[in-house]
């Protein structure tokens, strides 16, 4: 069976299992989870029973349709990003238990995501994973300098929220941060290399971010650098996202119109 089919059955099989257990037991997922209405469980059990079936049938067909295969990728990086907005808020997943599974489960669902825009990438670019990889190693090592020092020193200001565990603030920042990694996974798995528009990556999680740092800050040192970081980043994602939707949208490395 061709790899793609694979992934996209037992994406479908994900999500008619859990359409069925949402619409079946609605009272039961709500007391494991927290506080979750039950028509909004079985409201979401509905769909996911038709983004199943819906996956069976684009599984089934001859030739694969990208925009299909595209927007099951966004559907499954929407449940990622939304069960994490929901934990982090202390909203309707409340639970240790239910907080614990629904992570894992959302690990899953992304996973699927990014295996599903890898494999269309390999097709469309006829690559293998070794030359997937190499193509995608050319374009980081085609920018320039000071962007791969921005781009250290970024990761850095982020990941230094460990030392600052169990803090709020700490706890939010690396939620939204590995809330970006199957965002950019998949991306640069279907583009097989670096694009401009990988700043949607940022934007979507880091939006929030920025806003909800401004509203709680509390006056730290580290609070204050990261707002500052975040907000430089933001600021370069929102110039990338223009230039790519102005028609600059070759992948670094391949083409010399990324550089500048």
């Amino acid at each position: 069976m061709d790899s793609l089919k694979f992934v996209m059955r037992l994406n479908a099989a994900s999500c008619i299992s859990f359409g069925l257990l949402f619409i079946g037991l609605p009272h039961v997922v709500t007391t494991f989870l927290g506080q979750v209405p039950q028509a909004t469980i079985i409201a979401l059990g509905i769909g996911l029973l038709v983004n199943g079936l819906h996956l069976v049938v684009a599984s089934r067909r001859t030739n694969i349709r990208q925009a299909e295969v595209i927007w099951f990728s966004l559907s499954d990086f929407s449940w990622w990003l939304a069960t994490l907005g929901l934990i982090v808020a202390n909203f309707w997943i409340t639970t240790p238990l239910g907080i614990t599974v629904a992570v894992i489960v959302a690990i899953g669902v992304a996973s699927l995501g990014v295996a599903q825009l890898w494999i269309l990438g390999l097709q469309s670019h006829g690559h293998t994973n070794r030359e997937h990889l190499r193509a995608f190693a050319t374009s980081w090592m085609a920018f320039p300098m000071w962007v791969k020092i921005w781009l250290i020193f970024l990761n850095g200001v982020f990941l230094a929220a460990f030392v600052y565990l169990p803090d709020r603030v700490a706890e939010v920042t690396l939620v939204a941060y590995c809330a970006t990694a199957p965002l950019l996974a998949g991306q640069i798995g279907y583009d097989g290399g670096l694009r401009r528009i990988l700043a949607l990556a940022h934007l979507v999680p880091w939006i929030p971010l920025l806003l909800w740092l401004v509203i709680a800050a509390d006056g730290t040192s580290y609070t204050t650098l990261l707002t500052l970081t975040v907000a430089i980043c933001l600021a370069f994602d929102i110039n990338d996202l223009w230039r790519f939707l102005k028609g600059d949208r070759a992948v670094l490395g391949v083409s010399s119109s990324l550089r500048g």
